[in-house]
């Protein structure tokens, strides 16, 4: 068969297969000759990438190839790109996949790796598996979607009610898809593509502790993180949400020195939540002294028709039927740049310890809440029955985990789990735009798990990185502060300063404690004042 059958069936629908499929990509050992997707072949396997996908030829210290690097990442020097040389990997060496890993460690991104060496051939995914990867062991295909995996017809997953997930009310997870034998890759593990196998790689020896100070901690990821923005906005057209939360303000602070770089800088109106966003993120703006656009769902006028078209192109990507994002629905997305970069704060949220619940032990130990907390289902359907048809499953996962690793089990299912059925499945499929964090690397994702649970939990690190870059950002207040009753007041100086007094005490209070105790570890659980 020379041909991807998602292409046939798009041009048999009257989609366009070209701008589906605009971020997407498909490695094969089929000879595909009648696609206008552009091919790379290396190893005896072939990728096929649409016109926005990056590709870059890696090689060894000695000019040798070793594989390709699918996306958008940035490594310790560079952005990689073209033709991308790795010094510190040999071909000769017997510990050349371990080197890889080792290198892998500090690219921050959205991306997929091939590599190989003799008759050994992997296939890597970032930290969170953000680009999108999910395989079928019988035809020998891995790709970025379930549109692009297979060439038969899709066989449902019998656990899951698809409904649900068709009105945006559930997820498949635990690397499961719609169809019940395509798999989804957990991202830290590689796919040996001789035997369709997956092996963990990360975390390897780490138990996520340190005896480095906050600051030191701090003062690493912001140099890190800068690097990463500084290196991507110097080689596309990008843009930078704000939004009254957390992670879009600390995404926004560290990005302080790469401002000039951006194109855009802008807020999505489609709910009042979002409304507030607006409100908050045009105080931002004015202290960052950037132009800030708002698109507000009321100003934009979308037809019926561009809704199920939009919805056709959407399911298309996917591979299934799943409801359309607000923005999408709403046209919101066409008011950004059409093939920017979009640079969102996802991870930056493991420094609030989002998913965790009870801290410690008993939260570990609570694996009814963590399986909740993947929302296969609605929060309040999720049930007994629920809990037992997925627990086998999860109980295998927590398995797979080092001991070293096992106190950070709950952020590790929020990295390897839930962002992976998620983002992993979304991002492809949004054609406009291509989304990424500059945060998704395994070293700053190491960096924030090093910092005690529950004082990531409380918000301290984030408001610690963002009053230490930028104390004018962090007084300004967020969604949570300012509630929503009258958007107006944003502009009263003293009821905002009010309204984020006690936060600023508390950030200067840490301040002083650890001035006062240099030597106090991240990883210590302190009493703050």
């Amino acid at each position: 068969m020379t041909t991807i059958r998602a292409e046939s069936d798009c041009a048999k629908a009257g989609i366009n297969f070209e701008k589906i499929s605009r971020w997407q990509y498909l490695l094969t050992q089929r000879e595909i000759s009648d696609t206008i997707l552009k091919r790379y072949s290396f190893g005896g396997w072939h990728l096929h990438v649409g016109d926005g996908v990056c590709v870059s030829k890696l090689e060894d210290a000695k000019g040798r190839a070793i594989g390709l690097f699918i996306g958008i990442g940035v490594d310790n020097e560079t952005l990689v790109k073209g033709t991308h040389k790795i010094p510190s990997l040999d071909l000769d060496r017997d510990s050349f996949f371990e080197d890889f890993e080792d290198w892998l460690f500090y690219v921050s991104g959205r991306y997929n790796v091939f590599i190989s060496k003799g008759g050994s051939k992997r296939f890597y995914s970032d930290a969170v598996g953000m680009n999108g990867m999910v395989y079928d062991r019988e035809e020998r295909q891995v790709a970025s979607s379930l549109a692009l995996c297979i060439e038969r017809d899709t066989t449902p997953h019998p656990l899951y009610d698809h409904s649900l997930i068709e009105r945006g009310e559930g997820n498949y997870s635990l690397f499961h898809t719609y169809d019940k034998d395509v798999r989804r890759g957990n991202p830290n593990f590689y796919l040996d593509l001789n035997d369709f196998s997956e092996t963990r790689f990360w975390p390897r020896d780490e138990d996520f502790t340190t005896d480095r100070s906050h600051d030191d901690i701090y003062g690493e990821i912001i140099q890190r993180t800068s690097k990463v923005i500084g290196e991507i906005n110097a080689n596309f057209k990008t843009a930078l949400p704000l939004s009254g939360g957390q992670d879009s303000r600390l995404l926004a602070s560290i990005s302080r020195t790469n401002l000039a770089g951006f194109d855009q800088f802008f807020t999505h109106i489609h709910n009042y939540a979002s409304r507030i966003d607006a409100t908050i993120a045009g105080t931002l703006a004015k202290v960052l002294q950037v132009d800030h656009e708002i698109h507000d769902k009321r100003n934009i006028k979308v037809s019926e028709e561009d809704v199920s078209r939009f919805e056709a192109e959407f399911h298309a990507a996917l591979g299934f039927k799943k409801k359309l994002t607000r923005e999408v629905a709403h046209g919101l997305h066409e008011c950004l740049e059409d093939r920017m970069v979009i640079l969102r704060g996802h991870q930056t949220d493991l420094l609030r310890a989002v998913f965790i619940d009870k801290l410690g032990e008993d939260g570990r130990n609570n694996l009814r809440w963590q399986i909740k907390r993947l929302l296969i289902v609605p929060g309040k359907a999720f049930d007994r029955k629920t809990y037992r048809t997925f627990l086998p499953e999860y109980q295998n996962w927590v398995e797979t985990l080092p001991e070293n690793a096992a106190k950070r089990q709950v952020d590790l299912m929020f990295l390897e789990i839930y962002y992976s059925s998620t983002i992993g499945l979304i991002f492809p499929a949004l054609t406009r735009n291509f989304f990424m964090s500059p945060f998704n690397s395994r070293h700053l994702i190491s960096l924030s798990l090093s910092i005690e649970e529950g004082y990531r939990k409380n918000s301290f690190a984030v408001n610690d990185i963002i009053f230490q870059v930028d104390p004018e950002l962090h007084d300004v207040p967020f969604d949570y502060e300012f509630g929503g009753a009258d958007l107006g007041r944003i502009d009263d100086q003293q009821a905002m300063a009010e309204l984020t007094a006690a936060r600023r005490k508390a950030s200067e209070t840490r301040v002083a404690l650890r001035t006062q105790h240099p030597d106090l570890a991240a990883s210590e659980d302190v009493l703050v004042p």
